[in-house]
C-alpha cells in the first residue's frame, strides 16, 4: 500500500512481492549486480561489486543482500547526487548499530545483530562465516540466541529450527524475551535438540570476556573464539555489559 503513494519507486524484481509489481518504478535485477567479491580494509569487512554500467561500489558489510540494498540506494539517488558523491558515500557509510555490529576484535570475536527473523538470522549467519574466512580464523562460529516473541516464535517454529543448520557451530538459547506478551509453554530443548544447545538465563560481558549464567552461577566463559548474537530484545545490552 505505501510504495503505490511514494514519490519514487525503486524495487528489487527478484523479490517475490514485487516481481509482478506494475506501477512505475526504477527496478534492479540480479544480473544487474556483478563481481561481487568480499574484502577487508582496515580490518573492517567491506562487499564490493559492480552495478549497471555505473562502474564499481564499496560498501560496509559482506553478503550478496548487502550489495543488493547498496544498489537500490545508489538508483534511488542518482537523480539527487553526483555519481561520485554517491560512490564516496555509500564508501563513508559504517552501518548502523545492532547489524553485524562489531563490538570487540581480539581473542574473542563479539558480534550483535538484530536479526530475529530466521530468514534474517541465515543470511547473517552466511556473512558472519564469510568473514571469519577474511580474518582467516579456524575457531567455531557460537549463536546465542534471544527469540523476541512467542508470537514471532510460534508462527516462524519451523523455520527457526533450521536457520542454524549452515553456519553455526555451537547454539547458546537464552529465555525468550516477551516484549511483554503473556508467557507460552514451548518446549525449546525439544524442538531444538538436534543442535545439542547450550540453555542459559543470560549472558554477562567481564572485561573482553563472556560469562554464560544459570541461576546467577557462571557456568562457562568464553575467552576467545567467534560469537554471534542474535535477537531485537535485550541481549544487545547483555552483550555489552550493560545490565
Amino acid at each position: 500500500y505505501f510504495l503505490d503513494h511514494a514519490q519514487k519507486r525503486v524495487i528489487y524484481k527478484e523479490d517475490p512481492f514485487l516481481k509482478n509489481y506494475s506501477k512505475d518504478a526504477i527496478t534492479l535485477e540480479k544480473k544487474d549486480i556483478r563481481n561481487i567479491q568480499y574484502i577487508l580494509k582496515d580490518g573492517e569487512p567491506y562487499t564490493s561489486f559492480e552495478l549497471k554500467n555505473l562502474g564499481a561500489f564499496l560498501v560496509w558489510g559482506l553478503g550478496e543482500h548487502n550489495a543488493t540494498n547498496a544498489s537500490l540506494a545508489i538508483l534511488s539517488a542518482l537523480d539527487e547526487l553526483h555519481l561520485e558523491e554517491i560512490r564516496n558515500n555509500l564508501l563513508n557509510f559504517k552501518g548502523i548499530k545492532k547489524r553485524f555490529d562489531i563490538l570487540q576484535k581480539n581473542a574473542l570475536i563479539l558480534i550483535d545483530d538484530y536479526a530475529h527473523h530466521p530468514t534474517e538470522i541465515g543470511a547473517t549467519l552466511k556473512s558472519a562465516r564469510i568473514y571469519a574466512n577474511l580474518l582467516n580464523t579456524q575457531e567455531k562460529i557460537i549463536v546465542i540466541w534471544q527469540a523476541h516473541k512467542y508470537s514471532r516464535l510460534m508462527d516462524n517454529l519451523e523455520e527457526f529450527k533450521k536457520c542454524f543448520l549452515e553456519h553455526c557451530d555451537r547454539l547458546i538459547i537464552l529465555p525468550v524475551y516477551s516484549a511483554s506478551e503473556v508467557k507460552r509453554d514451548i518446549d525449546l530443548k525439544a524442538h531444538f535438540k538436534h543442535y545439542n544447545p547450550t540453555f542459559i538465563d543470560r549472558v554477562r560481558k567481564k572485561g573482553d570476556f563472556l560469562e554464560l549464567l544459570v541461576n546467577d552461577n557462571v557456568i562457562e566463559t568464553i575467552e576467545k573464539g567467534f560469537v554471534i548474537g542474535f535477537g531485537a530484545g535485550d541481549i544487545t545490552y547483555q552483550l555489552r555489559g550493560e545490565m
